[in-house]
């Protein structure tokens, strides 16, 4: 397994439209829907970050990479189901991780928000007495390590928004390990938590038995860069 991060920064308007030129159009046109400027950088890094790793690990050229989704939305890599890999962004940050297994990552940039709704309508039970047990202090903090250990959960296994929060437990006892629960029973998935900088949290979810503690940073402009010249090849 190998974990990315790409901490995002300004792009001028001409690169912009300049990348967007370089991926598939359906995705290009995703982009180009967003009206925040922020929300198509995040995107198109993700997007041309996959499509460099592919382009790095399987040498396949940018023209014949082509992704699928699965039933749930879940993107793979058409012909190579040995390649997993999952995205996501919050703030400056755009995440990925690879394995040969399903995975699932998600981060999310702490923000003080009255997270208690959040918690009685998507939480368990077992997950409100963890968060109530802390100190006040670290509430908010501890809400953000269980949410992104349950969506990166929810997108390990693939299914979107047709696994209800709700229906399974994250545990994370005194010792820091990291458990699913559906039903009383462990399954067999693989968590680790992560604090990227101090106001963000991230989560990987593998169905392999170990996660890396290694967190690749990639430089934005060389990763802009190291696509362009991909792309004339």
């Amino acid at each position: 397994m190998e974990i990315y991060t790409v901490k995002t920064l300004d792009i001028s308007k001409e690169k912009l439209d300049k990348l967007c030129l370089l991926i598939d159009s359906g995705k290009r046109y995703r982009i180009e829907k967003f009206i925040n400027k922020k929300d198509k950088i995040r995107a198109l890094i993700g997007e041309i970050l996959i499509r460099t790793l592919v382009a790095e690990k399987l040498n396949i050229s940018n023209n014949h990479i082509i992704f699928k989704k699965n039933q749930y939305g879940k993107p793979y890599l058409k012909e190579h189901p040995e390649f997993s890999f999952n995205i996501s962004h919050s703030g400056d940050f755009v995440v990925c991780a690879i394995d040969d297994k399903p995975v699932g990552i998600d981060i999310e940039q702490i923000k003080h928000i009255a997270y208690e709704g959040i918690v009685k309508s998507f939480f368990s039970a077992s997950e409100l007495d963890n968060i109530a047990k802390e100190d006040s202090n670290v509430q908010l903090s501890k809400f953000y390590e269980i949410w992104t250990l349950k969506e990166s959960y929810i997108k390990c296994c693939g299914q979107g928004l047709s696994m209800p929060l709700k229906s399974f437990s994250i545990d994370v006892d005194q010792y820091e390990n990291i458990k699913v629960i559906i039903h009383h029973e462990h399954k067999e998935h693989t968590f680790k938590s992560f604090d990227v900088e101090p106001d963000y949290k991230m989560a990987v979810c593998s169905l392999n038995k170990e996660i890396s503690n290694n967190i690749i940073m990639i430089d934005q402009n060389i990763l802009i860069d190291n696509y362009f010249r991909f792309c004339l090849e």
